[in-house]
């Protein structure tokens, strides 16, 4: 079987949630090959949080190699890299010292595009190093299609383990319709205000919508808040085991009309099985790291002249919602 390489210097949450398209693409284009995930000194949540997922398209990670640029030193003290000789390796970040190093790995085709495709067997388009493209996955893509050209599957769905579907579609009732809620996010400047989020919960419950609320860490604070105003709320990730929480919250989303969020990681996991995502933006460029996918829907404070996310009304967020509830 042919095999490809490819090459990250790791990811967190976030990072791996917006890949899981790339991986998709690189699986239905090149599907007779075995995949194998490299990364240099970072660990990769596709084997952790996302490892249940990841195993769909990825069949060996290389976690942590530390790829050594010089040739008299083993090219990896974790890994035996010498005897290994890959079809295609694929390179996705532009660090020119990780790049040569990677370049040590014995290949038929190499594909990179860092140092300005210094080290690539095929040239990058131009438009690759264009820093004012919007979202930096059209980046991949573009290397990719010098791999294989396809066109890309915009109704890309995850995988749903069956497990964790059977224990979804119990706490889910399929006569009622849901609403989700991630009121959270990393940073303070990025938190639309929890009573914005309690408003428009209020007004789809009055509306006989069923809420579900994603809540991290972060949010343990508002919890007894929440619960005690929406005691019929559903909260998945208290009421599943054996599933990592963004492989919950992904899930979850299968059964919903519509979710609010602020921009943060789960907001990535909302936007993974084709549910409409209202996706709030403050001080943060909208559309870097917004997919190009039609169930996504940014509102930004930016497009009512501030920074601040709290400029967003929650009529506006509303009149939203109902927009995108009108059309399913």
């Amino acid at each position: 079987m042919k095999k490809i390489l490819i090459f990250s210097n790791g990811e967190k949450i976030g990072d791996g949630i917006i890949k899981l398209p790339l991986l998709h693409e690189i699986k239905k284009r090149l599907p007779n090959y075995q995949t194998f995930w490299m990364t240099n000194k970072g660990a990769t949540i596709y084997n952790s949080q996302l490892k249940n997922i990841a195993s769909n398209y990825i069949d060996e990670i290389f976690e942590k190699a530390e790829l050594n640029p010089f040739f008299w030193k083993k090219i990896s003290n974790k890994y035996d890299l010498e005897n290994l000789n890959f079809d295609i390796i694929f390179d996705t970040q532009k660090t020119f010292l990780r790049t040569f190093s990677l370049r040590r790995i014995k290949c038929n085709l190499f594909i990179s595009a860092s140092g300005n495709s210094f080290f690539s067997d095929k040239k990058v388009k131009k438009k690759y190093n264009n820093k004012f493209r919007s979202y930096y996955l059209d980046d991949l893509f573009d290397l990719l299609d010098l791999i294989k050209f396809d066109s890309i599957d915009k109704n890309f769905s995850i995988p749903i383990p069956r497990e964790l579907e059977n224990s979804l579609t119990n706490l889910f009732d399929k006569n009622n319709s849901y609403i989700g809620i991630a009121p959270g996010a990393g940073e303070k400047n990025k938190i639309w205000a929890i009573d914005n989020f309690i408003e428009v919960a209020k007004y789809y419950e009055k509306k006989s919508y069923k809420l579900v609320f994603f809540l991290g860490p972060q949010e343990l604070s508002i919890k007894s808040k929440l619960t005690k105003l929406f005691p019929d709320a559903i909260l998945p990730e208290d009421k599943i085991v054996n599933f990592s929480s963004p492989e919950i919250v992904m899930c979850s989303t299968k059964f919903l009309s519509c979710a609010l969020s602020n921009d943060s990681g789960v907001s990535h996991m909302l936007s993974t099985n084709l549910c409409p995502v209202v996706k709030l933006f403050g001080p943060k460029n909208p559309y870097k790291f917004t997919p190009k996918n039609c169930n996504i829907y940014t509102i930004s404070s930016q497009d009512f002249g501030s920074n601040n996310i709290n400029s967003i009304k929650s009529e506006i967020v509303i009149k939203k919602i109902n927009e995108i509830l009108s059309h399913i």
